[in-house]
């Protein structure tokens, strides 16, 4: 038996999701694809725009045989972070053979080659990075001329240019670091860029379907990007409980800004930063006015939205030493499954020493005081959404397993 894993957001699951889980099926011979998917809050600072559930059972619905939640302090934060704890957690569960991703350039060697190099002479990189930001260069194109310094290899280049690639090197460092046995395998990016804001006729970005989510009246436009099988699910949640937006939580921004004197005690801000957030503050600004006036050449949207969005929900310092203490390691969470699949958890549990959540509450294993202060942080950002949920539609959110 063959288990591969996709670590993901399906921020909606689209057609292009669905062909990934079908292509890492063909080409590794996996008999199981376990998803590992961001909860209620994304990576790129944000609040996803459905809720987690409705789109684990879009994932289950359209090949994947179990879900499962990456936690919060992970599916937020910056790529070696989102990389390294969802490495860890995959590698823990004790049963993952292989972790598939997409990438644009598709050569799993090309990708190890460079993921080597970059892990043997991470404190080199590092400090050309710092260099070259303490020179005004934003981080993205300090950390390129940085690697541009440190290896001749110019067809690395065009591959460190491209989003999914980066994430993929960020996949294959942590497994290296973790010395795990989990093989990585990438499947080519069919049509769409990460960035791409239109779209294309069968297969695009998540960026522009939730684009058009939030700008269209109905889903005409959507359902091309959709499974077909996927249609009636939307159809049924469509501004009933979808889509949530970014300045759908303006107002509990500013509230926590005000509550807070200082910032530096929160994930990953500077003293830089937090002068820049007083320096921008006004009170009339929705959320996504307030990063454009926060954005300057060496802060990008989505660090900016990433601090603000470790602001609103109260990810502190405090909270990346005690996931580094625990080794990137805190808990796990199912979302669902599938029916026929069900003994893979048995299997989990058999393998895995880390203790289980349900509905992000302990469930029947132990945790300690550490683990316990962040499943409660946890436990608040997911209520926050649940509780915007209720303020823009009327509904009141009900945690169910999800069985298809």
């Amino acid at each position: 038996m063959k288990i591969a894993a996709i670590i993901c957001e399906y921020n909606p699951f689209h057609n292009g999701h669905a062909y990934h889980i079908k292509k890492t099926k063909e080409e590794t011979g996996a008999d199981y694809i376990i998803a590992l998917m961001s909860g209620n809050y994304v990576q790129r600072g944000t609040p996803a725009v459905m809720e987690k559930h409705l789109r684990a059972k879009m994932a289950l619905e359209n090949g994947a045989d179990l879900v499962i939640e990456l936690p919060l302090y992970f599916a937020c934060a910056s790529a070696p972070y989102f990389a390294l704890g969802s490495a860890a957690l995959l590698n823990q569960l004790g049963i993952v053979d292989i972790l598939s991703f997409g990438s644009e350039c598709g050569s799993t060697d090309l990708l190890y080659e460079i993921a080597s190099f970059l892990y043997y002479h991470e404190e080199d990189i590092a400090a050309k990075t710092a260099y070259y930001t303490s020179l005004g260069h934003p981080y993205p194109k300090a950390r390129e001329t940085a690697l541009r310094d440190l290896c001749s290899n110019n067809r690395w280049t065009a591959v460190l240019k491209e989003p999914n690639n980066i994430l993929g090197l960020e996949y294959i460092k942590a497994l290296i670091r973790l010395n795990s046995s989990i093989q990585p395998f990438c499947i080519s990016r069919k049509e769409s860029s990460h960035h791409e804001n239109y779209l294309r006729t069968s297969i695009s970005s998540a960026s522009s379907i939730r684009n058009e989510l939030e700008k269209q009246p109905d889903l005409t436009s959507v359902f091309p990007q959709i499974p077909d099988n996927c249609h009636s699910l939307l159809s049924e949640h469509f501004q009933k409980d979808f889509p949530i937006l970014l300045d759908d939580f303006s107002t509990v921004l500013k509230t926590a800004l005000i509550q807070n004197n200082t910032f530096t005690d929160f994930w990953e801000i500077s003293l830089d930063f937090q002068n820049s957030i007083q320096k921008h503050y006004r009170p009339d600004l929705s959320f996504t006015e307030y990063i454009t006036s926060c954005k300057s050449r060496n802060l990008t949207w989505t660090r900016i939205s990433r601090n603000l969005l470790h602001i609103m929900l109260g990810i502190t310092e405090k909270h990346r030493n005690i996931i580094k203490n625990l080794d990137f390691l805190p808990y796990y969470q199912i979302l669902g499954f599938q029916e026929d699949a069900s003994f893979l958890i048995s299997k989990i549990k058999e393998n895995c020493p880390l203790p289980m959540v349900r509905h992000l509450r302990p469930w029947k294993d132990s945790l300690s005081a550490q683990q316990l202060y962040l499943l409660d942080t946890e436990q608040k950002a997911n209520q926050l959404y649940r509780m915007i949920l209720g303020e823009k539609f009327g509904c009141i959110w009900k945690d169910e397993q999800i069985i298809v």
